[in-house]
């Protein structure tokens, strides 16, 4: 089937639909999600006419799979709250928030954004005091002493050897657990299983290992090929976009830590690349005119806000290569400049790389935009546990009160994404 047939089941199913006949249209959506199963508008179609026709599981799930490949889908995000009310308030609740982020609010949503409350714990002793009951006995040292002398040398040896043998069977044993559940011994069972087929354990196995070493570019790759097996293309394209990303930040020796340790080790590396750096005066006076790369850098600005992004890239292109290696405020507009340029144009982890440049050139110069920016891009490609931390680093750096509070927004929705991921992927 090509794409003008799909276009031509989803118009059909439409009409179908628009027309009364629910059962005829969530046949044709039902056709075109087995054609295509990561095209949105099918699964969304499938969730309201089934919806339509009382099969109220079967809604719900069209609707979750609808929500898996677009989770900012507002009316998907509104449809799963009202669906869930009565079923799962919790659940609900946290999509009727997702959703109030992206359309405009309604008393229904609002209400039932309000619904998942702290469960309060019934508990056997209130108070937080911790007593000491059990009393401690001391055994007479000479009774201890007449008991020993009683026992043979023969089964002294005997006890000797039981702990000996006792000991080694808890070594081994414990051996044996850190084989099974190390780095080796998961990845290999990840393949076993893709061979088999067994899909759903193998990606499993892959996120064990991706949450001890998310900067694995081999587990990424495993996860991917377990995703694509699976039938989930859209997601293993994903995994592959954090190979590429991971071996470009690899070749140019800038590993991806935690957000405190990345700074501290970005500000490191800053001092150290400024310690090499030798200017020669007499050859920069020669060969670079700032006044030059000052006047690419605001032309690209002035095609940014004109939304004209690929020639903004070619502008700010040439900045750089004019622009003197001493002029580090200029570079770091610069580089921020083919952040936003590449932002425009969907090219999401390049540009991480030029916001991740311009941090290096001068960490005191970081500012609560330039993270910001980052996390959007990281949440751009769905990295949205990179993204908070991002957003987090932001609040505290000069943002002004409307952008803080799109940020804090940003943080909220980004965490309510990973807690339904989370309950998805159980």
């Amino acid at each position: 089937m090509s794409d003008f047939d799909l276009r031509q089941l989803l118009q059909d199913a439409e009409v179908s639909a628009n027309r009364g006949n629910y059962l005829k249209s969530t046949d044709l959506y039902l056709q075109a999600t087995k054609f295509d199963q990561n095209c949105t508008t099918a699964w969304y179609g499938l969730g309201v006419t089934n919806a339509k026709l009382g099969n109220l599981e079967e809604s719900i799930n069209s609707f979750e799979q609808a929500h898996r490949i677009n989770p900012d889908y507002g009316p998907t995000n509104a449809n799963l709250a009202l669906i869930l009310e009565h079923i799962d308030p919790e659940r609900a609740s946290n999509f009727a928030k997702m959703a109030i982020e992206t359309i405009s609010e309604s008393s229904e949503l609002v209400r039932i954004s309000r619904l998942s409350k702290v469960k309060k714990i019934q508990l056997f002793e209130e108070s937080h005091i911790y007593k000491e009951e059990v009393e401690i006995i001391k055994l007479p040292s000479k009774q201890v002493n007449v008991e020993l002398k009683q026992v043979s040398e023969s089964e002294q040896k005997n006890m000797q050897e039981e702990e000996l043998q006792s000991e080694e069977v808890e070594l081994k044993s414990k051996e044996i657990n850190d084989f099974v559940n190390s780095k080796t011994a998961r990845k290999s069972r990840a393949m076993k299983m893709t061979g088999e087929g067994d899909h759903a354990s193998a990606v499993n196995e892959w996120k064990e290992l991706l949450k001890k070493d998310s900067s694995d570019i081999d587990s990424w790759k495993g996860l991917a090929d377990a995703l694509s097996q699976a039938g989930y293309i859209e997601r293993a394209n994903q995994c592959m976009q954090r190979v590429e990303e991971l071996t470009k930040i690899k070749d140019n020796n800038n590993v991806q830590l935690d957000e405190e340790e990345e700074l501290e080790n970005l500000i490191a590396a800053a001092k150290e690349v400024k310690e090499k750096i030798i200017i020669d005066d007499e050859k920069i006076k020669s060969n670079v005119n700032v006044n030059v790369s000052i006047e690419w850098y605001n032309k690209g600005i002035v095609l940014l806000t004109e939304n004209n992004a690929n020639e903004a890239l070619n502008c700010f292109d040439k900045a750089l290569s004019d622009a003197p290696s001493e002029e580090i405020e200029l570079r770091v507009r610069t580089h921020n400049g083919k952040g936003h340029a590449l932002y425009q144009l969907e090219k999401y982890p390049e540009s991480i790389q030029e916001y991740h440049a311009a941090v290096v050139l001068d960490p005191s110069s970081v500012t609560g935009r330039t993270l910001y920016n980052m996390g959007s891009s990281y949440a751009a490609i769905e990295l949205y546990d990179d993204a908070v931390k991002c957003f987090e680093q932001a609040k505290n750096r000069g943002l002004g009160d409307e952008d803080l509070k799109l940020c804090k927004a940003q943080i909220n929705r980004c965490k309510l994404i990973i807690k339904e991921q989370k309950k998805l992927n159980q």
